[in-house]
């Protein structure tokens, strides 16, 4: 529990922090993008880069983490850790200072992943409560951090979610069972069963669930983006065989029962070792991009046509983020690279390769 004057301390450091555009003036259209990193296994960041791949801003974590979070008007940006993760670390851009650390109530852990509010005055979390297994759903106050709602996210393992609209929230329920005592241990890979929920955010009901069909119960849905027409697309990651033909991606919709898997060719498929990681439309919505760090590419795919593009080949890539540029994004990978890549234009750049440093999991833009 806060104090008040810890309180007053936190809630004067956000109102003092600067809009983005504000901090970015001297550059104007300048572009940043997020993500943690690590030096080795022991020492991890989190920084913020420019469009020239040169880090121009970071701080160091006391464990590795997974994916940030981006105020959407302050020079705010938060740190999620690793699942099963404890903390969400909040940094005011301008001065370096750490705001705030949220932690979840007691009995549960986040998953990696958190997202504000288009409003910039409610954080969303992701959480296991993991004497029950049950996965949940809190609306936070910020930048108090005190929980305003909470909803069960009508699954197991509600690993990422992204706002369809301001009263809709899309849950990637992963379906696996896990305890902190237990470390990553899927406990329950019999009896998993995996969905895509819409939650209604006045209520917590469920305004549509779509999951896989009983053969594929393992699964997993973990990762997903919505475009500007409402299409959600799903990266799964399967917890089978590794020889089993399974589909990785879908397409899901609030009107749609049924998931949609998108075609991919059986020699990329395979490729991917039956691991999804980031999953991203472009800017235009027009195309998406899935990676894979267990098989080093980033596959592409038209999406009203459901054709497939080809891939981006890129060692241990993961990180995955939509430039301002129609069909363009921007990679990154564990081993450092920084690279933009277009799929219908055929074309790829290298930015920067921080050769001493492992981008992590997950990238953001800022929008400046």
């Amino acid at each position: 529990m806060l104090s008040r004057r810890s309180f007053l301390a936190m809630s004067g450091a956000v109102i003092t922090a600067p809009s983005w555009a504000t901090l970015t003036q001297q550059d104007a259209g300048k572009k940043l993008y997020a993500s943690a990193y690590s030096l080795n296994k022991q020492e991890h960041f989190f920084g913020l880069f420019d469009e020239k791949g040169d880090i121009v801003w970071n701080v160091q974590l006391l464990d590795r983490a997974h994916a940030p979070v981006v105020h959407p008007s302050q020079s705010i940006v938060g740190i999620v850790a690793r699942r099963p993760g404890f903390f969400i670390d909040f940094f005011n851009v301008s001065t370096h200072q750490r705001i705030t650390r949220i932690e979840p109530i007691k009995e549960h852990h986040f998953y990696g992943h958190a997202l504000f509010t288009t409003d910039g005055k409610h954080l969303i979390t992701q959480e296991n409560h993991y004497p029950s297994g049950q996965g949940k759903i809190f609306v936070r106050d910020w930048p108090s951090g005190q929980v305003v709602q909470s909803f069960n996210s009508n699954g197991i393992g509600p690993h990422e979610s992204v706002l369809l609209n301001d009263q809709v929230l899309v849950i990637a329920n992963g379906g696996l069972m896990t305890h902190p005592d237990e470390d990553r241990k899927i406990l329950n890979l019999d009896t998993m069963k995996p969905n895509v929920t819409y939650l209604n955010l006045k209520d917590g009901s469920i305004l549509n669930q779509s999951a896989n069909s009983d053969d594929l119960h393992q699964l997993s849905i973990r990762h997903l983006d919505v475009n500007q027409q409402g299409i959600v697309a799903l990266g799964f990651q399967y917890q089978g065989e590794m020889w089993d033909q399974v589909p990785l991606v879908a397409l899901s919709r609030l009107d749609q029962l049924e998931l949609e898997y998108l075609p991919i060719p059986e020699e990329v498929r395979v490729r991917f070792k039956q691991y999804c990681g980031s999953v991203c439309f472009d800017s235009s919505g027009e195309i998406l991009a899935i990676s894979t760090p267990r098989g080093g590419l980033v596959a592409y795919w038209h999406v009203s046509s459901k054709t497939f593009l080809g891939v981006e080949n890129c060692r241990d890539v993961c990180g995955l983020v939509a430039t301002d540029n129609a069909h363009e994004f921007l990679l990154t990978s564990g081993i450092g690279s920084q690279l933009k890549s277009n799929p219908v234009q055929n074309v790829s750049k290298e930015l920067k390769k921080h050769t001493t440093l492992h981008w992590d999991n997950h990238l953001r833009q800022i929008n400046t």
